[in-house]
């Protein structure tokens, strides 16, 4: 299989990729999160404990 890559050419394009890779990578956590059998409480400390590793 073949898979052809077009990234962006410009530094605006690349921070508008950048950006859109977040917000999938947000989705993701979020929708996982919601189907894990937890309190909020402990979905909550989950987020927190994401957080502080990204500081």
């Amino acid at each position: 299989m073949e898979i052809i890559v077009h990234y962006p050419k410009d530094k605006h394009g690349l921070n508008i990729l950048c950006k859109q890779v977040a917000i999938q990578h947000g989705e993701f956590v979020y929708s996982y999160l919601n189907k894990l059998d937890l309190s909020t409480e402990q979905k909550i400390a989950i987020i927190e404990g994401i957080e502080d590793m990204l500081k």
